[in-house]
C-alpha cells in the first residue's frame, strides 16, 4: 500500500477552492467561472492556465463533495496500489488530454464550416471530472478485471450518449489515456499487482485500500461539511441611508448577474448577463448601460471571455457603466444576425424588449450604447439605425454594414433595405465609431463604403484602422477604445431616488455546464 499523497492534494486544492468561493453556501461567481474555466473558446484566446485552473473549480455543495468522493475512489485506489509516482503522471496527462483532444475537434469542426462545433467551441467546463476519468481507466488497467473493464466502458459511453455535454466527450479521452499508462507503467513493485486478474477481495494487498476507501471518502464529506459550518455566507451588500456611505460598499467590486427578460417580440424569455460596476450598492447613482453584442455564430460568454470587462471596469480611464451582454441567437434561425425579419423579430426583442426591462430594474440614466464584433458589429449598426432606436452612441469591431447570412435568406427587398444600416445614416443619428483590422480586407470595404454614407448624412462619426485582422487579439484590444468613445460625457449621475429591487434569475442555458 501506498499513502495516497497526489490523492489528499488534489482534494485540498478542490476543497480549498471552494472554501475560497464560498460555494458550500452559494454558487460559484460567474466572474470566477469566466476566467478560470475552460473552454476551446478560451485557448483560442491563449487562456492557456484554465486547463489547470479548471480542474479545481466546483460550481456548489453537492459538485464540491462528489468531486473529492470521485477523487478519493479513482484516483486514490490507483494511487494506493501504483504509487504517488504514477499517479501524478496519471493525473497531469489526462487532465490536460481529455479537454485538449476535445477542443482540437471543435476547433477543426469550426474550422470546417460546422455550426453545432462553432458554438459548442464557447461551452465552459471546469471540475476534475477528466482526471477521475482517466485515473478510472488507470485503475481498470491494474486490477485487470475483465467485468471492471467492461463495465468502466459501458459507463463512460453511457454517460456520452445520455448528457452529450462537453465534460462527458472529455471523460473518453482521459478515460483512454489513462487506461493505456496504466498497462505502460504497471504498478509498483511493493504492492505485488503485475497484470494479474485480481477478484474484488481476492488480495490481502487489495483488501487494505478497500478497507481505507470508506475512511476516506466519510473524511473527505467531513472536510467538506466542516467548511460548511466555520465559512460565514457571501455578505449581501445593500443599499445604505441617503448621505452616508458604507466604506465596505464603497469597496465592493464590479459584478455580474443572470438574468432573464421578457421578449414579446418573439414570445417566451430570454437570457442576459449584466455587469454592475464599481460600488454599485453603495450609491444610488444611475448609470449609461452599454448593451454588447457576440459575433454569429457565438454566445454571451464570448464577450466575457475575450474583452474581460471586469478587468476593463477597474480603469481609471473608463467610467462607471452597466454592462449588457444578451443572448443574440434566434428561436427560428440561430444565426439571426440581431435582425427583424419575416421569421423573427430578434432585433426588437434585443433592443426594445431589452431595453425596457433594464431601465425598469436597473438604475440607468437614459444614454445608451450598442457596440458588437463580427457579426455583432452589424448587429450594433443595424440597432441603432432603427427608427426610434434610444441609442446614442455605437461601436463596430469589424462589423459589415449590408445583410448578409442565412437570417436574410429569402426575405423581400423591404425587409433588406430596412436592414441595411448603410441606407439610414441620419444627421441626428447616434455617433459611430468603426474600428477594422489592418489585415481584414472586407471590413475595411465595409467600413469605408459605410463612412461615406455617414459623411454624406453629416452623422457624427470617427472611421479607425489598427494593426491586425478579424480576430480576437484585436477586438480585445480595441474594447477599451469603444468604452471611451461611447462613454465620453456619460458618467454616473447621483439621484435621491430609491434604487429598485434586481429580479434575478438563474440562467441554466448562461450557466456551463460542470463535469
Amino acid at each position: 500500500m501506498h499513502l495516497p499523497i497526489i490523492t489528499l492534494t488534489a482534494i485540498s486544492a478542490v476543497v480549498y477552492t471552494a472554501l475560497r468561493y464560498r460555494v458550500f453556501m452559494s454558487e460559484l461567481p460567474l466572474d470566477v467561472t469566466f476566467r478560470y474555466a475552460f473552454s476551446a473558446r478560451a485557448l483560442s484566446m491563449g487562456h492557456w492556465s484554465t486547463l489547470v485552473t479548471s480542474q479545481f473549480l466546483t460550481r456548489d455543495a453537492f459538485m464540491a463533495v462528489s468531486i473529492t468522493a470521485s477523487l478519493a475512489l479513482m484516483l486514490g485506489l490507483y494511487e494506493a496500489i501504483a504509487g504517488s509516482k504514477r499517479a501524478f503522471v496519471v493525473a497531469c496527462a489526462t487532465a490536460l488530454t481529455g479537454p485538449l483532444l476535445v477542443a482540437g475537434a471543435l476547433g477543426i469542426g469550426s474550422a470546417l464550416g460546422s455550426g453545432f462545433a462553432a458554438t459548442t467551441i464557447s461551452t465552459l467546463d471546469y471540475g476534475a471530472s477528466a482526471v477521475t476519468a482517466g485515473a478510472g481507466g488507470a485503475l481498470v488497467a491494474v486490477v485487470g478485471s475483465r467485468r471492471l473493464r467492461w463495465f468502466a466502458v459501458f459507463w463512460v459511453l453511457t454517460g456520452v450518449m445520455l448528457h452529450h455535454q462537453l465534460a462527458d466527450w472529455e471523460h473518453v479521452g482521459s478515460f483512454i489515456t489513462g487506461y493505456a499508462l496504466g498497462r505502460m507503467l504497471g504498478v509498483a513493485p511493493a504492492t505485488g499487482l503485475v497484470r494479474r486478474r485480481l477478484g474484488p477481495f481476492g488480495s490481502s494487498l487489495l483488501r487494505p485500500a478497500i478497507v481505507a476507501l470508506p475512511v476516506l471518502v466519510v473524511a473527505t464529506i467531513a472536510g467538506s461539511m466542516l467548511g460548511i459550518a466555520i465559512v460565514p455566507a457571501r455578505s449581501v451588500t445593500v443599499p445604505v441611508a441617503s448621505g452616508t456611505t458604507s466604506p465596505r460598499l464603497a469597496a465592493t467590486p464590479a459584478r455580474l448577474v443572470d438574468v432573464v427578460f421578457p421578449t414579446p417580440s418573439i414570445g417566451g424569455a430570454r437570457h442576459a448577463i449584466v455587469l454592475l460596476p464599481n460600488a454599485y450598492d453603495a450609491t444610488r447613482a444611475k448609470y449609461p448601460v452599454i448593451e454588447m453584442l457576440h459575433g454569429s455564430p457565438g454566445v454571451p460568454s464570448d464577450i466575457l471571455l475575450g474583452f474581460d470587462p471586469l478587468t476593463v471596469a477597474a480603469r481609471a480611464d473608463i467610467p462607471a457603466y452597466i454592462g449588457v451582454v444578451p443572448d443574440g441567437r434566434g428561436p427560428v434561425i440561430a444565426n439571426g444576425e440581431f435582425a427583424d425579419t419575416s421569421k423573427q423579430r430578434l432585433g426588437s426583442a434585443l433592443s426594445t424588449d431589452l431595453r425596457r426591462w433594464i431601465n425598469q430594474r436597473f438604475r440607468t440614466n437614459g444614454h445608451w450604447g450598442v457596440m458588437g464584433l463580427s457579426a455583432g458589429g452589424y448587429g450594433a449598426a443595424y440597432l441603432a439605425s432603427r427608427a426610434g432606436s434610444g441609442y446614442d452612441s455605437v461601436c463596430s469591431l469589424s462589423g459589415n454594414f449590408t445583410p448578409q447570412g442565412p437570417a436574410f435568406r429569402s426575405e423581400s427587398r423591404q425587409v433588406l433595405d430596412l436592414a441595411s444600416p448603410i441606407l439610414w445614416a441620419r444627421r441626428d443619428g447616434p455617433r459611430t465609431l468603426l474600428v477594422s483590422g489592418s489585415s481584414d480586407r472586407g471590413s475595411l470595404q465595409e467600413s469605408l463604403v459605410y463612412a461615406s454614407a455617414l459623411s454624406r448624412a453629416r452623422q457624427p462619426y470617427q472611421r479607425v484602422v489598427v494593426p491586425g485582422g478579424h480576430d480576437w487579439t484585436m477586438w480585445g484590444r480595441e474594447f477599451p477604445r469603444c468604452l471611451q468613445y461611447m462613454l465620453k460625457n456619460q458618467g454616473p449621475q447621483t439621484t435621491r431616488t430609491h434604487p429598485p429591487r434586481i429580479s434575478v434569475k438563474s440562467a441554466s442555458a448562461i450557466r456551463p455546464p460542470t463535469g
